[in-house]
């Protein structure tokens, strides 16, 4: 497990983690209770970490797949992991951590709103030219598909052992998604060659550094590596990969590669089935915790700039 206070070596490869911090103003743009209080003490508490990465998502309402639920004060021992279990909070507690992050909803409102956030697919989707009438057909078939199982939930299990426990527990899914989606987004179109193959769009994506430490490989899971790489969009950032129903917007609207961190056997099969298994249509799949990692090590980074330390594991490819 990695984690000290002190941030990995520099790296021409965080450049594009560095622009991001930059385009959104860094640490100095943070409201100043937020900063002075930190840049002070190395400690912050659990809304401040929240608003620390609203801010770095460029993002001003907590998503709803986002949520504290048990607050914390005086944190400067963190625990982050991409998934969390009651194992992981007695584990924290016996270590003396003062808060468990988890990047996946942990129960309470983030997984019970957990289907709101799938309209961030129609954002994507109409920004890429797709009408927004079917950006928003291809939402609701995938809410309508969601929303029993999430209305089934046991959604206090989870926050009522941290309460018994006594140890802090929030998630932060969508704005460290958006920050990976943006990284991902900018990198392509920044390096992209002129007329690329999807093989030149695989090759930029492995660049990034979660990609190379991944034990997982990017993998183009319909059409092929020789194909023209076309329109192309990345599907990342709205709670769940976008399955039949938005890759099928895309496909049908002019859209050529789609890129998912994700997708299910059942769902690729119907596409194959839709789309031909090497037919004109491309999708590109990045790996979940690979690709859920890009946007989660820039907030870890800020954590540990602020004197917090921040021990991961649980998924993070923590480079």
């Amino acid at each position: 497990m990695r984690g000290t206070s002190v941030g990995p070596p520099r790296s021409p490869h965080l450049r594009l983690h560095e622009k991001a911090l930059a385009d959104v103003g860094g640490p100095t743009g943070l409201p100043q209770r937020v900063k002075l209080r930190n840049r002070c003490r190395g400690a912050m508490d659990s809304q401040e970490i929240l608003a620390l990465a609203l801010h770095l998502a460029n993002q001003s309402e907590v998503p709803a797949d986002t949520t504290i639920n048990v607050p914390a004060r005086d944190v400067r021992k963190v625990l982050f992991g991409i998934d969390v279990d009651a194992a992981d909070l007695l584990f924290a507690k016996e270590k003396g951590y003062d808060l468990v992050i988890a990047h996946h909803p942990t129960g309470g409102s983030a997984v019970l709103g957990l289907p709101e956030v799938f309209a961030k697919h129609a954002s994507i989707l109409t920004s890429h030219g797709v009408p927004k009438e079917a950006a928003d057909a291809a939402v609701r078939e995938m809410q309508e598909e969601r929303e029993p199982r999430v209305h089934a939930e046991n959604y206090d299990h989870l926050p009522s052992m941290a309460r018994m426990i006594g140890i802090g527990l929030m998630c932060i899914h969508n704005p460290c998604d958006e920050i990976g989606r943006r990284l991902m987004d900018e990198a392509l179109r920044a390096q992209l060659p002129e007329k690329p193959r999807v093989r030149d769009a695989v090759a930029v994506l492995e660049s990034m550094p979660e990609f190379r430490s991944a034990l997982t490989h990017i993998v183009v899971r319909m059409g092929t590596t020789d194909h023209p790489l076309g329109k192309w969009a990345v599907h990342h950032g709205a709670g769940t990969n976008g399955g039949v129903p938005v890759a099928r917007a895309a496909f049908d609207h002019g859209i050529d590669t789609v890129f998912y961190i994700h997708i299910d056997a059942g769902a690729l099969r119907r596409l194959w089935e839709a789309y031909g298994r090497e037919g004109p249509r491309n999708l590109v799949v990045t790996g979940h915790v690979a690709s859920d990692s890009i946007g989660i090590n820039v907030l870890v980074r800020e954590l540990r700039a602020r004197g917090l330390r921040v021990d991961t594991y649980s998924g993070i490819v923590d480079v």
